[in-house]
This record gives C-alpha cells, structure tokens and sequence, in this order.
C-alpha cells in the first residue's frame, strides 16, 4: 500500500496563466540581482583592513608631530585624540552585518556604515581646523596639500557603497575648504577653491567606480549561478538517471517473473498433452497461464500509463464531473460489497474525468489488495476555502496502514508495503506511482493519515464545477464477459494483423468459437482479396504496412459496407482514437486485447445483424 504523504500543493493544471507573468517574473529576478548586489558591495565595504590602518595611522602620527614642532602641540595632540579614537573604532569595533540579510536589514546596516563611515572622515577631515595656522601660507599650503592627498586614498579605501563615500570625502575637505576660504590669504582661497572642484570630481569618480564594482560583482553573481545551476543540473541528471536504472531494474524483475511462468508452465503444458494428463490437470495448469499472462499484462498496462502521463499524451479536458455515480460505479466494480460510497446527489466537481477516474480507481483498488478484512469507504463532503467551494474526496480502510516512516517512500516506482515476497497476484507497486502522476497533473494534492494495524485515509480537494455546468452521463461501462453467450456459427470476421504470431492467436480463437476468419497481412491485400460483402466483423490492426493504416482501412470498409461493425486494435489507442471510434459508431480494443473483449465485438455484430433483420 503506497500513500502520498502530504505535499506541496501541486499548480493547478487548469487556469490559465495569468497575462504578463514573464515580464513580472524578469523584474522579480532583476530585483533579486540588485539586492544581491547590494549585499556584496556592503561586505566589501566593512570587511577588515587591520595592515592599512596600522599604515595609516603612522602617517597620521607623522603628520600630527611636523605641525605639533612646527604650529602648536596642544592642537597637534587634540588631532591625535580624535584619530586614534576613529582607528579603534574601525578596528576593534568592526561593523557586524546581519546573516542573512533581508531587505529591511540591508537599508539599516548601509545607514550604520555611512554613519561610521563619516565619523571615520570627519575625524581626519578635522586637521583642516585644528591644523590650520592663520599665520603661515606655507603651512596652510602644506596642510591642503595633505588633506587633498587623504581624499585621493579614501576615495579608493574608505568604503564601496558609493553614498558613504560621497558623504566621507565631503566632510574630508569642508574643513579645510571653509577655513582656506575663512582666514586663508588670497593663494589659499584658490587651493580652497580647487578643493571644492576636487570634492566634485570625486563624487563623479566615486560613482563611476562604484558603477563598475557593481557591474563586477553581478557578472562574478551570474557566473557562480550559472555554475550552480549547471551542478544542479548534473546532478539532477544523475539522480534521474540512477531512477531511471532503478526503475527499469525493477520492470526488468517484475516482467521476467510472468513470462518466466508463462515459459515453464507451458512446458508443463505440452509435456501433460503428450502423456495425456487428466483433464483437471491440464485445467490447472492452463489457469496458471492465465493468471500468468494477466500478471504480465497489468504491469505492461501500468508501464504504458506510466509512459504516457510523464509524456502528457492526454491533453486534460475539465468538465463538470457527477461524483455520486462515479464511485458508485467503482465500488460496484470492486465487488463483493466491501466498497461503501457516503457521496452528496449534488456533489459536482470541476476536474477531468479520465483522469480523476484513473486517480480513484487506483486508490479503490489499492485500499482493496491491502484490506484482507473490512470494507472501504468512499467519503465525501463539501469544503469552503479562499478559491471557492470544493468537495473533499476521501478513499477510507481499515488495512494495514502504513508506519509513518515509511509514508515518504512509498509513493514511489514498484514499492509496497506488506508485500516484500513481491507477489503479482498482489500488484506491482506502480497503482499509487499513477496516482502521484496523474494527481500533479490535475493540480490536486493527495493526503495521507495512516498508522500500522489503522488503516488509511487518502484524501484530496476538487474545485466545485459552476454552477452553470452540467455534468455529462457517466459513460457505460464495458459488459460482463459474453463467454457464457454463444455465438452463431459461421460469423465472417476480418483480420488485417501483419504481426504473424498476432495473427495466428486470432484466427485460432476464432475457430474455436467456430467463427470464419479471413486473415490478410496489410490494408490493400485485404482491399483487393476480400469479398467484403460476405463480412460481419472487420478487426483492424492501426499500424499497418503500405499506404493506408487501420483507421484509413475502417474508413473504406465502412464506406463500402455501412452496417458492419469494425473494431481498430492497437497498443497506441489514445483519446483521439477513443472519441474517433466513438464518432464513427467503431469498436477500440488496446492490445493486449482480451477474449472477453474480443467476445463482445463479435456479440454486438451478431445482435446488430438479429436488429436489423
């Protein structure tokens, strides 16, 4: 028994996706980018500099001891103060950013930066007052010519987030800018003036510098994405490939194990027709080659199925879909009253129907296989959530359950649970694989309660149909088998099969029910060589040899003879084919094709002709 233990709601399949998505999904990622941007340009910013600031502050040492000897001590050493202060909070303070960062807590921590970042400058940028003497042009010169030389160096140390270096360089130079202009003679107002221009041209090369970091850091960003998506795609490649040998691996197990039967027991067979064995014998060994054979053909069936979800070969089709007949009916299949439906008449839901039937049967019959005592109960009530008014299904037993640490596998490709012997007679483990297919297409999410000796409870929402829709009639079921019906002698059956072993099966089974059968190998062998006049079934092989396939063969024998009944067979019968026939008034029977199926054609034609005699 295999569960989908709780998941991620799947998207739904059905609504159309919303108008101008792409372009919002590209500002989204833009947006992503620049934050990322930003991120890294304030790491840059703040990360440690001890040996430049060791470097520095010796500079800034020599440079308070010259105006300390040559202008004032006092003055020299109140600089000093204000430096050592600022070096030590840079160094052993260091700004500490948030990990990970959100949006709200970049925009704070760049604000702490540029704070810490203009204390830093102003600091410096003090010199140009407490340094500055009114009485020596050449100090004044001098001291200008230091403080344009600290602007030059902070424009490419003191920060890369460009407002904070703006905002440091300008408290860098006003000091001594306002005081040249201030107490300056007239050279030092025109150094002052040309620190204001300098301040300018800074700003523009701070930003143009930053312009480029930033264009940097998002093509190193995209490179490393590029690579971790490439690693992430090898190994989702890898792991995909290792299901896929799993899978097969298991395929590969479980089909050998019928036909390795079907092998022996037909040797069984033969030797027991030679020595003339008694009849409940050879009775029982054919059973078990046919049991056999329905083993092989239920895991190729559910392999096919498989195939064909993961290929999105059956476009879903939403309707309005009664669900009160419908489990009905799957109940009434699975037999022997052990299957009860608790469904509202008016329970109507919006889903494809194919589909949503192929989802519950799977889940009837897997709470079924693993229910030795008990019944099964298929529940349904009515929910209201934020999209509108949905039924909640629920597939309900009293089995064996499921222990909770084995809910997340279980789901997968050929696992069960309870059945580690692999018995076939107990199925293969692909019922609930389907399920989880089919449910991901559909957008619906399957649920799972269960416990060990409990029983389990699968569960998932359906969207209610409008309530304009009316749900179309469930469409009849197959007829029990007509084996037990006799079938006149001498019907005239067409077979155009061009596999020779196909072929021959056919034309046996159809002796045995004492029936004529013209069998020819291609569509225009049987045009040319068949009296069609005489005919009351035409079996028509899809992929035939030549110009015309199976359904261009229908097609002509039904323009030729409009009241004989035609059958198409193939492996390859999809839903276009189904409403095909449907429309046309033909018979579709998917290989490998059952005599019971094979019965019905041949009993319809019989009961057609009797109608219209």
């Amino acid at each position: 028994m295999k569960p989908q233990p709780d998941s991620p709601p799947a998207s739904p399949a059905f609504p159309a996706a919303p108008q101008g998505l792409p372009q919002v999904a590209s500002d989204a990622g833009a947006q992503n980018d620049r934050f990322a941007i930003q991120c890294e340009v304030l790491r840059l910013s703040v990360r440690p500099i001890g040996p430049v600031l060791a470097v520095q502050y010796l500079l800034n040492c020599g440079i308070a001891s010259l105006f300390a000897w040559q202008y004032s001590l006092p003055r020299a050493l109140a600089w000093m103060v204000l430096i050592t202060g600022v070096t030590a909070m840079r160094g052993f303070f260091p700004q500490r950013l948030p990990d990970p960062f959100t949006p709200g807590s970049l925009r704070s921590a760049q604000r702490v930066h540029t704070v810490r970042t203009a204390i830093w400058e102003l600091g410096h940028g003090m010199a140009g007052v407490l340094l500055f003497n009114p009485a020596r042009i050449d100090q004044q010169l001098l001291l200008g010519v230091i403080v344009m030389g600290m602007t030059l160096s902070s424009a490419f140390s003191v920060s890369f987030y460009t407002p904070a270096t703006q905002l440091a360089i300008t408290l860098l130079l006003t000091p001594i800018i306002v005081m040249g202009i201030w107490l300056g003679p007239p050279m030092m107002i025109a150094v002052a003036v040309l620190g204001a221009g300098l301040t300018a041209m800074m700003w523009k090369l701070v930003a143009e510098r930053s312009r480029q970091l930033e264009e940097n850091i998002g093509l190193r960003l995209n490179e490393r994405t590029l690579r971790e998506q490439a690693l992430a795609g090898l190994r989702a490649s890898e792991q995909a490939q290792a299901e896929r040998l799993r899978f097969f691996s298991a395929a590969n197990h479980d089909l050998r194990q019928p036909v390795m039967a079907i092998g022996l027991q037909a040797e069984v067979l033969r030797q027991q027709l030679r020595e003339g064995a008694d009849p409940q014998a050879v009775q029982q060994t054919v059973g078990s080659l046919a049991r056999a054979q329905q083993a092989l053909e239920g895991l190729t069936n559910q392999l096919l199925e498989i195939g064909r979800i993961e290929a999105a070969a059956d476009p879903l089709r939403p309707v309005a879909v009664a669900l009160a007949p419908l489990l009905h009916e799957l109940a009434r299949q699975a037999g022997e009253h052990r299957v009860l439906v608790r469904c509202p008449p008016g329970a109507v839901a919006w889903s494809d129907a194919v589909a949503l039937r192929r989802v519950l049967a799977n889940l009837v019959d897997n709470a079924v296989k693993f229910t030795p005592q008990g019944r099964v109960l298929l529940a349904v009530r009515a929910r209201r959530r934020d999209a509108g008014p949905a039924w909640r299904v629920e597939v309900r037993d009293s089995g064996i359950g499921i222990a909770p640490g084995a809910q997340e596998r279980v789901f997968g490709d050929f696992e069960q649970i309870g059945n580690a012997e692999r018995n076939l007679q107990r199925g293969h483990g692909l019922g609930l694989a389907i399920v989880r297919r089919l449910a991901a297409r559909l957008g619906i999410r399957v649920t799972l309660r269960s416990a060990p000796g409990r029983g389990s409870v699968f569960g998932f929402e359906l969207a209610a149909a409008p309530v304009d829709a009316m749900p179309p009639a469930l469409s009849a079921l197959k007829p029990a088998p007509e084996a037990a019906l006799a079938l006149r002698p001498g019907l005239a059956v067409l077979v155009v099969e061009d596999n020779a072993v196909v072929a021959d099966s056919l034309e046996s089974l159809l002796n045995q029910w004492e029936a004529e059968p013209r069998v020819y190998g291609s569509a225009a062998e049987a045009l040319a060589l068949a009296d069609l006049r005489a005919l009351d079934v035409a079996l028509c092989d899809i992929r035939l040899p030549g110009t015309l396939d199976g359904i261009a063969l229908a097609t002509r024998l039904q323009q030729q003879k409009p009241s004989l009944t035609i059958a198409l067979v193939s492996a390859d019968i999809g839903e276009a084919t189904l409403r095909l026939a449907a429309e046309r008034g033909w018979h579709a029977l998917r290989k490998p094709v059952q005599p019971a199926e094979l019965h019905a054609v041949l009993w319809s034609a019989q009961q057609r002709q009797s109608a219209d005699s």
